[in-house]
């Protein structure tokens, strides 16, 4: 994990405070218009999830998180997950400006999933005007014990809460993913007509092969009948003669 931090200006200046962080290429700066606010007292509580799927537990009817998530968006969690990271690590302050808060959530969910619940005796000390990483580790902590798994979904959810371009995005990727998928079938599909197609011309010559043995075997077998009675008939005169 590689962290870097920028603070520039007088922590006590209303205009030229900004700190920035960069967490396994997710990249950490307060809003322009909520700076002195963030810098002066830091808001501790985390951005709401999203609540349009199941939680861990299950939904009413029994279906886990994962499974819901899944039936949604139509990908297995790892992959869908995967798809989620890249996309923000890319389009962050890009495609999308997401607030300073859904940023912590995201990165704390990150690190949640990447290393497991927050353990300080494994991380080192952060200083007291460290804002950012005060309000990182404050975040991380939060998540508790929350599992691997609940982490992705409710990262998928919050990235896609505060993204609407999100799901265009994984749309695409399904389209295309659906595209290989039936390329895949036709290329098997035109393979294993292949295959019964040399197989029927294998079985087609083997029953000429055996057509052709038959036949030689009896024209020659009418050969012998017709030697043996020419040899009877040869006989036969001989024994009348004598």
């Amino acid at each position: 994990m590689m962290a870097t931090e920028v603070q520039s200006g007088d922590l006590d200046s209303a205009t030229s405070s900004r700190l920035e962080v960069s967490i396994d290429g997710l990249t950490l700066s307060p809003d322009p218009e909520g700076e002195q606010g963030q810098v002066e007292e830091p808001d501790p509580k985390p951005a709401e999830p999203e609540t349009d799927t199941p939680g861990a537990a299950g939904g009413e009817d029994g279906e886990t998180a994962r499974s819901a998530i899944e039936r949604k968006w139509g990908f297995p969690l790892q992959e869908l997950y995967g798809m989620a990271l890249k996309f923000f690590k890319d389009k962050d302050g890009k495609a999308f400006h997401p607030t300073y808060e859904e940023k912590l959530r995201l990165v704390a969910l990150h690190k949640q999933v990447l290393l497991g619940p927050y353990n300080p005796d494994a991380s080192p000390e952060v200083g007291f005007f460290d804002v950012l990483g005060n309000d990182r580790r404050k975040e991380w902590a939060s998540l508790g014990n929350m599992e691997k798994e609940e982490a992705m979904v409710e990262f998928v959810k919050l990235l896609n809460k505060c993204c609407n371009l999100f799901a265009p995005y994984v749309t695409s990727h399904k389209i295309e993913r659906e595209e290989q998928e039936r390329k895949r079938k036709e290329e098997e599909e035109r393979q294993r007509r292949e295959e019964e197609e040399r197989e029927r011309q294998r079985q087609e010559e083997e029953r000429r092969r055996l057509e052709e043995e038959e036949r030689l075997r009896r024209e020659e077998e009418e050969r012998r009948q017709a030697e043996e009675e020419r040899l009877r008939i040869e006989q036969q005169k001989e024994a009348r003669k004598a």
